[in-house]
């Protein structure tokens, strides 16, 4: 109950106590990290029957580095699945892309863009590589910082340490002082500067339990939140085509979004589309689209959906979507992971259906 009523109070604050949204927070250089490696294989070999009964597995993996500033700035990202099947490789989809972006001298976020992206297919001869170059209108933002300042928020709400929300003013200075960075700084300088602005505004000095709850929070990785969006429109030429046929002159658009609800959600979405001025005859697209959430510091769950389709010209498209299901809980020395994942080859009639039940205990 205490857990649930964490949460309450967080979503309330960032909700309807804040005078500015979450996604309305503002820094002046956002920069991020992310990455993921999924893996499983199972094997099973009944010495009463003539051959292998079970022998296959996959590997996924998504990361992506991302760099804005107000002038300039960079993205690379790249994801894919491998299948094995009996110790051999039998199919492969994977993608890259990369992309420098240098802001225009205006009042909007408008900027020129250079870059690449390329995907490998199995199903295809070859590789895709394709050289970009266009027009591009959006900013991404990195609000890590408040939406850390909320949750400390509320679970000193929680605790009853604070008897109600700070101002807006406080939470804006608590989010300033856990997103500064200062050269040689290390985490207890800024613990020490938000527990000097917690306890101005609580009237009272924070106890030791509740200074290392807000350490923790500084400290905490891979809960990272941001916001924004970019469009971008351009040409591309290939440098190779997947079919070995005439490397095209192309139309290419992207759209890049991430949203974070609340402190303890992330959303994001990334679309590509590319192909001839007869683009619905002759395309290659890709989608991702990812969602987690934090439920507490022991649950989380994530779910994410993924289409890659290539359609060469007079013909069906070929490609593959899935779509997976993560449930993770953890608990001091012990652990378990819950995920249902299916997927769809585009000749398939079918899903094919996976369910894998992880329990790890660290003993030592």
């Amino acid at each position: 109950m205490k857990r649930l009523g964490g949460i309450a109070a967080a979503i309330g604050v960032a909700v309807t106590g804040f005078g500015v949204g979450l996604c309305e927070y503002r820094t002046p250089t956002t920069e991020f990290l992310q990455g993921k490696v999924s893996f499983f294989y199972q094997h099973t070999d009944d010495p009463t029957t003539p051959s292998v009964d079970l022998s296959s597995g996959w590997l996924s993996f998504d990361a992506r580095r991302q760099y804005d500033s107000m002038t300039e700035g960079f993205t690379l990202a790249g994801s894919g699945q491998v299948g094995f099947a009996e110790l051999s490789l039998t199919q492969a989809e994977v993608g890259a892309s990369g992309a420098v972006r240098q802001y225009l001298e205006s009042p909007l976020p408008l900027f020129t863009f250079g870059g690449f992206a390329a995907t490998l297919d199995t199903a295809f001869p070859q590789p895709r590589v394709e050289a970009q170059a266009g027009l591009g209108y959006g900013r991404f933002y990195d609000v890590t910082p408040l939406a850390k300042a909320l949750q400390i928020e509320g679970q000193l709400l929680t605790r009853g340490i604070l008897p109600v929300p700070l101002t807006d003013a406080n939470l804006l200075a608590v989010a300033k002082s856990i997103g500064q960075r200062v050269e040689g700084e290390v985490v207890a300088e800024r613990v020490a500067a938000v527990v000097s602005l917690i306890e101005a505004e609580a009237g009272r000095e924070l106890d030791p339990t509740t200074v290392l709850l807000i350490e923790e929070a500084l400290a905490a990785t891979g809960r990272e939140r941001y916001c924004g969006w970019t469009v971008q429109a351009g040409f591309a030429h290939e440098l190779l085509d997947p079919n070995g046929a005439t490397r095209d002159f192309l139309l290419s658009l992207a759209l890049d979004a991430a949203l974070a609800p609340e402190p303890n959600s992330q959303l994001l979405f990334r679309a590509r589309v590319s192909g001839p001025y007869w683009i619905t005859e002759q395309y290659t697209l890709a989608l991702d689209v990812t969602f987690d959430v934090q439920l507490d510091s022991a649950i989380s769950f994530s779910t994410r959906y993924s289409l890659f389709q290539d359609k060469p010209l007079g013909q069906l498209p070929a490609g593959r979507q899935s779509a997976s299901f993560q449930l993770e809980i953890s608990q001091r020395w012990v652990g378990m992971t819950l995920q249902m994942e299916f997927v769809k080859l585009a000749e398939a009639p079918a899903w094919k259906q996976s369910i894998v039940i992880t329990a790890t205990a660290h003993l030592w």
